[in-house]
């Protein structure tokens, strides 16, 4: 059994290694994250209501992807920030979820914010910060800087 105390970045990966020996892809566990993350969003703010989700491009942006898709489908007004460059996403599975967000052309909208003026304040109901997952190390280089800044500075539910 996990305690409720934050896990570290060794023990979540572990925990990540055993799910995937177990028979648990790194595809279900992804979608099963941002899944949950979109239902309690969905459940607390409903239909209509304006999300930003500020998604990296590894592993965690991933989830962040996944969310926004789920979010969108729940009639939720979703703004998908990718902090980086879609050309940078090298992992199979967070490329997966990338495109499959592109196709929702109708239901999300998608900024690519490769450069940090391309982030600005702003006022939305929900923010997720899918910026970055247990493996970020050292300091906080742009557009990542201004994309922690944007989301501290502005008004809105905050969900990490």
């Amino acid at each position: 059994m996990v305690s409720s105390s934050l896990m570290s970045s060794i023990e979540t990966s572990a925990l990540d290694s055993n799910a995937e020996y177990l028979g648990v892809t790194t595809l279900q566990l992804m979608e099963n994250a941002g899944r949950s993350v979109a239902d309690l969003i969905a459940n607390r703010f409903g239909a209509g209501s304006t999300v930003i989700v500020y998604s990296g491009t590894g592993r965690n942006g991933g989830d962040g992807m996944v969310a926004a898709r789920h979010l969108a489908g729940k009639g939720l007004n979703v703004v998908l920030r990718l902090v980086g460059a879609s050309k940078t996403i090298t992992d199979p599975v967070v490329r997966q979820n990338w495109l499959a967000l592109k196709t929702m052309t109708m239901s999300a909208k998608i900024e690519e914010c490769g450069d940090s003026s391309l982030l600005t304040r702003t006022d939305s109901d929900v923010l997720v910060d899918a910026v970055l997952g247990t493996g970020a190390k050292g300091q906080l280089r742009q557009p990542i800087r201004r994309a922690v800044q944007v989301i501290n500075e502005s008004r809105g539910f905050k969900v990490q």
